[in-house]
């Protein structure tokens, strides 16, 4: 009998050791994000883990699988090599394992997301730029904190494994059974039942609190879907209208607009442009737009003089979607990126094609690898003529972990634009204002905390704005020169209070600044909520060039342009209005974030289906480039 007994008893106890891993890691989870957690209701913890139980299940499974099939097939032989296999494997497995759980600790303590495939590409798109990232928190620690749980968890296996004796099967028809019996249970784990739909990330979700559901969905078991699943390139996660034409009619009002009611702003119809995309700086870094006062006391003094959008809100969460919502007035597509695809995003239309039309000369600079996201590729496939980055700089050039410092950058743009021909449009996304947060001098806020560090780091970008427009008011085109600044993204810091759901955390300054606006109009503020994306049609319209190609772009400065915006992320999306803000979560299909708790429930539901029917039709568009 005991011979019957042992293999079920070995595959109980491998079983049970990666399902206790997967408990851990959750622990882990939960504890470094201990604040998130509501301490007083206990109970919260038992159905996080109880919720994430199914997904739990499925990973082990997964791990448990090769162990299994080499047993089998090893049956008949000396053990010793399956020991040796055993003790080999997990140790390999449990590396990785919890290599991805702390990596994913920073990543989402930084993103508001948890690890996924398009976290790794980025590693290996830019290894030593992403884990400069990953410096702007503490390494020592976790790294010992890893090298020990790694350490006590494969003693714990040896521990388990002195209990089990592996004895082999004699006769074949037991040995059939026992296959035909594991790999139904591992079968039935894995797909998480047998009813038409197998396991997904949305059976972990019970919670209005984005957290809660975080924690209880696997970090490896999420990131495993990913790389099992089809590529998303084709397949759409926003399938909410069987005909389109419904999402079309529901947006219809959202991108009405009388184009005799825009608002001219400018002196004439070809100013030279200068456009700044700024990394990571957030309206909570703006004192006039309700965030920290002296942090940007210059950016405060050109709003005075400039035309100030101050309801703009970012198509997402990276730098990836930012920069073809700035360029192509095209919004973020969730779990995809469109500019990681050079045969789409060379068919999205920019805005340098249109001013190369009219006459321009484009140039784009940037301190870091211009390869990195394919802006490269992006820019030089529309019409940008210049493409100057981190390999134009001296090698001996001071640079922080991404890249060479700001301030060097916009003096080499200066420059340059010095002997350009006009007109010009030049742009230049910067970079210190990432983590690290790096900077050679004085950390104005001090260095103690990842929040001064930022708001150090953006006080440097302040004053590296200033010195460029100081410098650029001596030059002959100052004067016919329009400059245009607009943030990347969103980010969690300063505040650190906004999570991924929530709208204040994508708020992000839009400004028109210069001496070709218009005297009766410098100082103004326009609070017409908009995207992004509408820099496009409200530029173009400016200085008289088509906006036909730009569907999802909207002027700005018409005054009878909807107030509206959206905002997305990997797996929610929201829309903003002058009385409601609302996120919805895809994955767990629930709203989880209501500003005004007071409005009609109804008017809540009807936002929800415009948001749905919006990223719909974005998809769509994104799957036919």
């Amino acid at each position: 009998m005991q011979k019957y007994v042992v293999p079920l008893k070995a595959f109980l106890t491998y079983f049970g050791f990666w399902l206790l891993m997967c408990f851990i890691d959750r622990l882990i989870f939960i504890a470094s994000f201990f604040n998130k957690v509501d301490w007083s209701d206990f109970a919260i913890i038992f159905r996080i883990y109880y919720q994430g139980l199914a997904l739990d299940l499925s990973v082990t499974a997964y791990i448990c699988v090769l162990p299994f099939l080499v047993s089998n097939i090893f049956s008949f032989s000396n053990r010793i090599f399956k020991y040796r296999f055993l003790k080999i494997y997990t140790f390999v497995v449990l590396v990785l394992f919890y290599l991805i759980t702390f990596i994913n600790l920073n990543i989402y303590r930084e993103w508001g997301d948890k690890i996924s495939k398009r976290a790794i590409d980025a590693i290996f798109e830019d290894a030593f730029g992403a884990f400069a990232s990953a410096g702007s928190g503490p390494i020592i620690l976790p790294i010992l904190f890893l090298v020990i749980t790694i350490g006590l968890c494969y003693l714990l296996f040896l521990y388990l494994l002195k209990f089990v004796r592996h004895q082999p099967i004699q006769l074949i028809w037991v040995q059939v059974i026992q296959f035909i019996l594991f790999s139904f249970l591992l079968f039935s784990f894995i797909r998480g039942g047998y009813g038409k739909a197998p396991i997904n990330q949305s059976r972990a979700y019970f919670s209005p609190i984005s957290f809660y559901n975080h924690a209880a969905v696997s970090t490896q078991w999420s990131l495993l879907r990913e790389y099992f699943t089809r590529n998303q390139k084709m397949r759409s996660p926003y399938n909410y209208f069987e005909d389109s034409n419904r999402a079309k009619d529901l947006l219809k009002p959202v991108f009405y607009s009388n184009p005799d009611s825009s608002m001219k702003i400018l002196t004439t119809d070809r100013p030279n442009i200068v456009l700044i995309v700024l990394e990571s700086f957030v309206a909570d870094l703006i004192k006039s737009m309700g965030g920290q006062s002296g942090v940007t006391p210059h950016f405060e003094r050109l709003i005075k003089r400039g035309v100030l959008f101050d309801q703009v809100y970012a198509a997402s969460d990276r730098s990836d979607k930012g920069l073809i919502g700035v360029f192509s007035g095209f919004p973020a597509q969730g779990p995809e990126s469109i500019i990681k695809y050079i045969d789409k995003h060379e068919h999205l239309p920019g805005i340098t094609q249109e001013l190369h039309q009219g006459g321009y000369h484009n140039s784009f600079y940037h301190g870091g690898q211009s390869e990195f996201y394919n802006m490269k590729s992006y820019m030089l496939t529309h019409g940008v003529e210049r493409v100057v980055d981190n390999y134009n700089f001296n090698p001996l050039t001071s640079r922080t972990a991404w890249g060479v410092y700001d301030h060097i950058v916009f003096n080499k743009m200066l420059e340059d634009l010095n002997k350009e021909n006009q007109p010009f449009f030049s742009s230049i996304f910067t970079l210190v204002n990432h983590e690290p947060f790096e900077l050679e001098g004085k950390y104005k806020f001090g260095r103690n905390s990842n929040v001064n560090k930022f708001k150090s780091t953006a006080y440097y970008t302040d004053q590296s704005i200033n010195d460029f427009i100081k410098k650029a008011e001596k030059e002959k085109w100052y004067k016919n020169t329009l400059f245009i600044f607009i943030a990347d993204h969103g980010h969690r810091l300063p505040s650190e209070k906004w999570d991924i759901s929530h709208p204040n955390r994508f708020h992000i300054p839009m400004l028109f600044y210069g001496e070709v606006i218009k005297p009766e109009y410098r100082g103004l503020k326009v609070s017409n909520i908009g995207n992004q994306t509408d820099l496009a049609a409200t530029l173009l319209n400016q200085v008289n060039l088509s906006v036909q190609r730009y569907p999802w772009s909207r002027d700005l400065l018409n005054s009878t342009t909807s107030s509206i915006a959206f905002y997305n992320s990997k797996d929610a999306f929201g829309v903003i209005n002058s009385r409601q803000m609302l996120s919805y979560d895809r994955v767990g299909n629930l709203v989880n974030f209501i500003g005004n708790k007071k409005y009609p429930f109804a008017q809540n539901d009807s936002l929800v289906h415009l948001a749905k029917a919006y990223y719909q039709l974005v998809y769509e568009d994104f799957m036919k480039y």
